[in-house]
């Protein structure tokens, strides 16, 4: 079976009014609403998890005592999909194949969070999408209702709402520390502690041979140390993983891309719960922030002072919710996720140049999207070489 990335696109599934009364009851708190006609159509979208199974919008009426009223819903579909990924599956993005209740892309997780209370009782102004249903098809699969998030979602927002939800996400962690949720055998394992991250390891050469290229382009995209910074991330990988295991555990969402968050009038409303597992407040900073930074094309400069910015609503929002975490806690973990997840796939840029015939290697090194990530991403990596 084929890898991610999945493109999901497909027409609405079959549904009867039976399928939605439950949820649409749930929705409109009237337990004796009745669906009287819906439409649907497709959230066409791009997946790097092997679990996504179509996304759907879903709109309608009904009727009850509450009177005739309309109504809209998320359809959300899981599954288990096996896979086997090559090396250089590895290297370009994190699930590892595995299928265990603690591996990156195990297919019941969100269910299994969402169907709990853990993350709606430390709930505040950040706070996850409502879940009306969720519903067991045939073939390991899995539908899960859900409320249509309102509100802007996080690829429109400014950098005022960012650190507006950095502040928010400060206290839903605070919150969590001091209420932990109990050990689960289905909680995601941390970034650090990914199999995948050997398939990057396996390519920091690819760096030194950049840094060295006879093509003066590629030697200006890679500054000189950047192959020796590389190599010690995946020397002292061991290390980082203790050190990020010493470190006070909260309940982490693991995936605060711009299109997971929407921010609505009284906060932030986070989607897509498939990697939540308790982890150091870092991890979801680090996601919060550096995942908008590259959608927002910031240079490493800005980066690293949106880092910088984002950390103090965080820590000043923990403070004032009695969080019992150390902020310089936080900004470890939230180097070593940086340099880890969002540094270290500096080397697939490496590869990929290397692999090119001179003319069009020239011309890649030379673009200013390349030379902005490689300088970002080398920021990240030399950022976090005083904590190895």
């Amino acid at each position: 079976m084929p890898g991610p990335p999945y493109r999901h696109r497909g027409p609405l599934p079959d549904l009867t009014a039976e399928d939605l009364r439950g949820p649409v009851r749930t929705l409109l708190a009237d337990p004796t609403a009745e669906v009287s006609g819906w439409t649907g159509a497709p959230i066409g979208y791009e997946s790097w998890s092997r679990a996504s199974d179509g996304l759907y919008v879903v709109r309608g009426a009904a009727s009850g005592d509450g009177g005739d009223r309309a109504w809209e819903l998320v359809l959300k579909q899981v599954r288990h999909r096996p896979w086997v990924p090559g090396p250089r599956d590895l290297a370009r993005q994190i699930d590892d194949g595995g299928d265990g209740p603690a591996d990156w892309a195990y297919w019941r997780r969100e269910a299994l969070v969402l169907g709990s209370s853990l993350p709606y009782a430390v709930a505040g102004r950040f706070a996850p999408v409502r879940c009306l249903g969720i519903v067991p098809l045939p073939g390991d699969r899995l539908r899960l209702w859900l409320e249509r998030a309102p509100g802007t979602p996080g690829e429109d927002w400014t950098a005022r709402e960012l650190l507006d939800t950095a502040g928010f996400l400060g206290g839903f962690h605070a919150r969590s520390l001091r209420q932990p949720p109990p050990p689960r055998e289905w909680w995601c394992r941390p970034f650090l502690e990914q199999a995948a991250l050997r398939g990057r390891f396996a390519l920091v050469d690819r760096v030194a041979a950049a840094e060295t290229s006879a093509d003066p382009a590629v030697r200006r995209l890679f500054r000189p140390g950047t192959a020796t910074a590389l190599r010690s991330l995946a020397r002292r990988h061991a290390e980082a993983v203790r050190t990020v295991r010493s470190l006070p555990a909260a309940l982490v969402h693991r995936d605060l891309t711009p299109r997971n968050l929407f921010r609505t009038a009284g906060g932030t409303v986070a989607v897509d719960w498939g990697q939540a597992g308790l982890g150091p407040a870092g991890e979801d900073l680090a996601t919060l922030v550096l995942s908008s930074a590259a959608a927002a094309d910031l240079d490493a400069d800005a980066t690293l002072a949106l880092g910088s910015a984002a950390a103090a609503r965080h820590a000043t929002a923990m403070a004032e919710e009695g969080g019992p975490s150390d902020p310089e806690d936080v900004l470890l973990a939230y180097r070593l996720v940086g340099a880890y997840h969002f540094g270290l796939p500096v080397v697939r840029i490496a590869d990929r140049l290397l692999a090119r015939d001179a003319a069009s290697r020239a011309e890649a090194a030379a673009d200013p999207g390349t030379r902005r990530r490689v300088a970002v991403m080398t920021a990240l990596v030399e950022q976090a070489q005083r904590d190895l």
